[in-house]
């Protein structure tokens, strides 16, 4: 550690601006990342492209529509088993690097309680279901990369130069490349080591873990058989972490290492939250449905905790003024724990589907978000300039998609289209918007179904390493396939 010659160096600065330690730049983008996620639920709902807003009697409904549980005639347990591989595709500089993610889940689990009349019970109410379930909204399980040695690129180095000179060595992440000899007090300001050539190979890995779960308990009635009117209960739960690695290798003339460092962030991110939900669905005529469905806003509770640390190898060795021979070199932040509330968005959807008799049926959804209005809150630090940034970066946007299901006698033949609009208010011509393709076949028996559903997601996203750099393009392309298992009693 450099601490006397922090000291030294830094003193005038330090006398006159305070040093600030955040945890990561990211809190708008976890604004936004536990506000995103797709429908889901049981195989059959993932085949017909997640369509569940006017569509009764799946156990989906638990976390989708809750008035669709009014259309249960039995009780039902479910269960829902999944496998998933996400491939990401990062092109930086016109150079191109794929990695991949797999992951198995239990992504539904839940049973409906049906108290419904029977055909000769009279009243105009019907009765109705009690649904409990546990369901999987998002997965980060992702990893993408990129490496790049063309000759022109710029280093962090640079960048970090040009801060410390305008603003002095910072402390926290920012000041660990003054803490390993890399930037140096050099004529009255600061430049990095000798050993930083002109020809540079850099090259960065994200690897993301965790899960978005919701627990949700609702209730669905039913009156006359034509309006059915429901309410939900939601309990979130978030796990997330996130290992960024981003190296650099100075060569000199020869090809050979001069300089090699490398910087690991470590993110980890728990919390929960809770929201609330109404659906309606109504039937003017016996072949079709039409539905609403509101979501409240998700008040989330997240703590975090967050390091970084830094190594650097030197060839030759270099020469410190004050402190000698410097052949390797290390340093580290302390522990940031800090914790946050989080408000994401609230959901309007709405839905239509037809049936063609006993053939099947079509259906449609279309929702309504507006990412702009997520807010953030805490004691620890100022979210005044972050919730700034989430009102100007994001904005509203229609997801829509269309579904059926064709019968042949207990078989069932399904397919699915989705599409989720781009969530930044601006986005020029960066597309984030995502186009799901799905479908799937089933089985329904009296006391027993089964259920086969493949979803295929693509999505563009981008990646800064920091302020300034290149952008990083990665084309994701996620595959993930659902069998779900009900049984009436």
């Amino acid at each position: 550690m450099k601490g006397l010659k922090l000291i030294l160096a830094s003193l005038a600065i330090l006398a006159f601006n305070a040093p600030i330690l955040k945890a990561q730049s990211g809190y708008v983008e976890d604004a936004l990342r536990f506000s995103q996620y797709g429908a889901t639920g049981s195989a059959r709902i993932n085949a017909i492209g997640g369509t569940q807003n006017s569509l009764g009697g799946d156990i989906s409904n638990v976390h989708g529509n809750p008035a669709g549980l009014g259309f249960f005639q039995n009780s039902e347990f479910s269960f829902t088993a999944a496998y998933g591989d996400w491939n990401s595709e990062t092109l930086l500089l016109n150079q191109s690097r794929g990695l991949n993610a797999t992951n198995f889940s239990i992504p539904n689990i839940g049973a409906v309680i049906s108290r419904a009349k029977g055909p000769l019970e009279i009243g105009d109410w019907r009765g109705g279901s009690f649904g409990i379930s546990l369901n999987r909204h998002a997965t980060f399980n992702q990893s993408f990369g990129y490496f790049s040695d063309q000759l022109d690129q710029g280093s962090i180095l640079d960048y970090y130069t040009n801060l410390y000179n305008e603003q002095g060595v910072p402390s926290g992440t920012d000041g660990l490349f003054f803490e390993a000899f890399l930037i140096n007090p050099a004529n009255g300001g600061y430049d990095f080591v000798p050993n930083a050539t002109t020809a540079l190979a850099k090259s960065e890995t994200v690897e993301n873990e965790g899960n978005l779960t919701q627990v949700s308990f609702s209730y669905g009635g039913n009156f006359k058989n034509k309006l059915f009117i429901g309410g939900s209960l939601g309990i979130n739960t978030i796990s997330f972490r996130s290992t960024r690695t981003y190296d650099e290798e100075f060569l000199d003339d020869a090809n050979q290492t001069t300089l090699f460092s490398s910087l690991q962030e470590n993110l980890f991110l728990d919390g929960s939250g809770i929201n609330l939900g109404l659906g309606v669905i109504y039937k003017p005529v016996d072949r079709l449905n039409l539905g609403l469905n509101f979501k409240s806003p998700t008040w989330n509770r997240l703590n975090e905790e967050y390091d970084a640390d830094i190594f650097a190898d030197f060839f030759p060795p270099y020469e410190d003024p004050e402190f000698g021979t410097i052949a390797e070199s290390d340093a580290e932040t302390d522990i940031f724990i800090s914790s946050y509330n989080l408000r994401t968005p609230m959901t309007l959807g709405a839905g239509m589907t037809y049936f063609f008799g006993k053939s099947g049926f079509i259906s449609g959804d279309v929702n309504y978000l507006d990412y702009s209005t997520a807010n953030l809150r805490s004691n620890v630090f100022n979210t005044e300039q972050d919730n700034t940034e989430i009102s100007r970066l994001y904005g509203q946007t229609i997801n829509y998609s269309v579904g059926g299901e064709y019968r042949i006698q207990k078989l069932r033949i399904r397919a699915g289209y989705a599409f989720y609009g781009d969530p930044f208010g601006e986005s020029g011509d960066l597309d984030r918007s995502t186009t799901q393709l799905s479908g799937g076949i089933g089985l329904k028996l009296p006391a027993f179904s089964i259920d086969f559903g493949l979803v295929n997601r693509r999505f563009n996203s981008y990646y800064t390493s920091y302020p300034g750099a290149d952008l990083a393009t990665t084309d994701n392309n996620r595959i993930s396939g659902s069998l779900t298992l009900g049984f009436n009693f």
